[in-house]
């Protein structure tokens, strides 16, 4: 009998983030989601109540815009755990869109998913975003004592930009491939920020 190992070290390194801060860097994330997909009369309200027919909803974030000529509705979900999401708490989050009349929902974690949690997000459409330390980009360097001029670039870049980032989990392949934050935008900026501080060095 052979044992299935997972290598996806996402899963279980969950990010230290205080609860101020994890607010705020979720709604920074959505924001720029928002403007990158040019979302019409993008609206985003926090910890709201929403009456159902059912009962009554908590939603950590509201999120409406237009498109086609229609008010699209999503709900948010921000959960600060140091252990990976079990699938229940992605049925429930789907249970709450469905009473709600949602187009859609988005699960926000501090740690990774668990595969069945995933397959049950892939199944019903429902988005993952994982924040992550910065550290944990450095997880492929730590065997080596060698550092590079790429190594060096990469540290001072990081300089300029937030200390955590948002993946997004590709559900099919159960690994989180797609960095939506910070944005190219604030990569850019970092990066001429970093050229003309090694340059000012270099002087």
């Amino acid at each position: 009998m052979t044992m299935e190992i997972d290598t996806n070290p996402y899963r279980s390194l969950p990010a230290n983030i205080n609860p101020i801060e994890f607010e705020r860097f979720c709604l920074k994330t959505i924001e720029a989601y928002a403007k990158k997909e040019r979302l019409t009369d993008f609206e985003i309200k926090h910890n709201q109540k929403v009456e159902a027919s059912d009962s009554t909803y908590q939603i950590d974030v509201l999120a409406e815009y237009t498109a086609l000529g229609c008010r699209h509705k999503i709900i948010i979900e921000c959960k600060r755990y140091s252990r990976s999401i079990e699938r229940k708490v992605i049925s429930e989050l789907y249970a709450k869109t469905l009473s709600i009349g949602a187009q859609k929902c988005i699960l926000i974690s501090t740690s990774g998913f668990q595969s069945d949690a995933v397959k049950y997000a892939k199944a019903h459409g429902i988005a993952l975003w994982q924040i992550c330390d910065r550290y944990i980009k450095h997880m492929s360097n730590a065997a080596s004592r060698t550092i590079t001029s790429a190594t060096i670039w990469q540290i001072e870049v990081e300089k300029y930009l937030p200390k955590y980032f948002m993946l997004e989990w590709d559900c099919v392949a159960d690994y989180p491939y797609d960095e939506i934050y910070p944005t190219q935008e604030m990569y850019q900026i970092a990066r001429d920020n970093a050229r003309d501080n090694l340059r000012f060095k270099r002087e």
